[in-house]
């Protein structure tokens, strides 16, 4: 007989309910469980697609023999009686959103488009989605999908479509989108996603000054992740965002203590298992988000180093994340007094950065040729600033026809 149970749930969660998947785990389990009870008996457990197919079905009275038991208690952290009893209901929504789902297909799509072009070239087919997949089931239309995935997917991409704003340099229309975004995911409870919007707006308010409201966000956020199952990349995203509010108000001891934190989380965590509704945030995200906090910090040495470690770790599919590294890195060399290599990193940044469209590298770039300017006396430096100026003027004319469609959903 089969029915719904808590380890179908879990493996949802975890993104283990594929057999091969969930195998790899499965076996180090039994190595780690017969290691520990001194018991090479059970080091010969085995599991079979059919076994598999069984449990994930609930095909089965009661629970399995008490050898997968230990094992199963041990590789997913509940008793059996639990794991194959029925689910939990709070967890429903979360179960959505990593299930199959034609709108977490949609989310990956709109989420490599973004990093690979920039939020300008997206924002307007995110929107569109919105409007056409989205809020039919909101409101429960024929053929749409139900009002609970419809919410929490409404969630998601409205908190991607704020980042696309931000991109765009319409940070009052992101604003707005995130507003909308944490409505739709407080009207399901999902803690989680809500965090992930916390994230997404302590990066706002930071970014308009108000390194204040941006530490409280941040800290809200990870508030609300003590509630519910853990999401390390998310923990980690969250501790570096309270890092960078506390570089901007001179904070270095917290500063440091967040950034600690976020590495502790990193290390060890399965990147691979991350829900797919989560922003991205592995080690060259990390080391990104250092190297700004060590350089408002003045730690220059570090900060370059940091820098470095980032575009080492990021490949070129991620344009719009190289492009603002290596702004960071050319202002630490500016800072360092490094001209040449300063200039050396820019010309490479010009040259990558004309096909992004992105407000918001724009507005870098022109922050940095600022920054030059103090040392235009240098040949080097002069040559650079007069490719930026013709670039700059180039890069307008492009971003100028990147617009906010009007009747955007706020």
């Amino acid at each position: 007989m089969r029915r719904p149970t808590r380890f179908r749930q879990v493996l949802h969660q975890r993104r283990l309910h594929t057999f091969e998947t969930f195998l790899v785990h499965f076996e180090r389990a039994v190595q780690e469980v017969a290691r520990l009870e001194g018991n090479r008996r059970l080091a010969t457990v085995i599991l079979t697609r059919t076994t598999f197919e069984r449990w994930i079905e609930g095909d089965l009275l009661g629970t399995p023999r008490s050898d997968a038991c230990k094992v199963l208690e041990h590789l997913l952290g509940e008793p059996a009686e639990i794991l194959f009893g029925p689910p939990h209901p709070a967890d429903a929504v979360t179960r959505v959103m990593t299930g199959p789902s034609p709108h977490l297909d949609a989310v990956a799509s709109f989420r490599l488009a973004d990093r690979r072009l920039g939020g300008g070239h997206v924002y307007s087919s995110l929107v569109l989605y919105l409007r056409n997949e989205i809020a039919p089931g909101l409101f429960g239309l024929a053929g749409s999908h139900g009002s609970e995935e419809s919410l929490l997917a409404g969630a998601v991409l409205t908190e991607m479509a704020g980042w696309m704003a931000h991109d765009l340099g319409h940070d009052n229309v992101a604003r707005g989108h995130f507003t909308s975004a944490l409505k739709l995911a407080e009207a399901v409870g999902e803690p989680a996603v809500v965090a992930n919007i916390d994230a997404g707006m302590s990066h706002l308010a930071l970014q308009a000054g108000q390194a204040g409201e941006a530490a409280n966000l941040a800290h809200r956020g990870l508030a609300r992740l003590r509630t519910t199952e853990p999401v390390p990349v998310l923990t980690a995203r969250l501790h570096a965002m309270k890092a960078r509010a506390f570089a901007r108000l001179d904070a270095a001891t917290q500063a440091q203590r967040s950034l600690d934190s976020a590495q502790e989380e990193l290390q060890g965590a399965d990147l691979s298992t991350a829900p797919g509704w989560v922003a991205p945030f592995d080690h060259a995200s990390l080391a990104s988000e250092s190297a700004s906090v060590l350089l408002d910090l003045h730690r220059l040495p570090e900060a370059a180093e940091e820098a470095e470690r980032a575009l080492k770790l990021r490949d070129a599919s991620r344009a719009r994340s190289r492009a603002l590294g290596q702004v960071t890195l050319a202002r630490i060399l500016i800072a360092q007094e490094q001209l040449d290599a300063a200039c050396e990193i820019s010309h490479e940044l010009l040259g990558m950065s004309q096909v992004l469209g992105s407000v918001r590298v724009s507005h870098q770039l022109d922050l940095l040729q600022d920054a030059f300017v103090p040392h235009a006396r240098t040949s080097s430096v002069r040559k650079l600033l007069e490719r930026m100026t013709a670039e700059a003027r180039h890069r307008k004319l492009l971003l100028a026809s990147l617009t906010v469609p009007e009747g955007r959903p706020e």
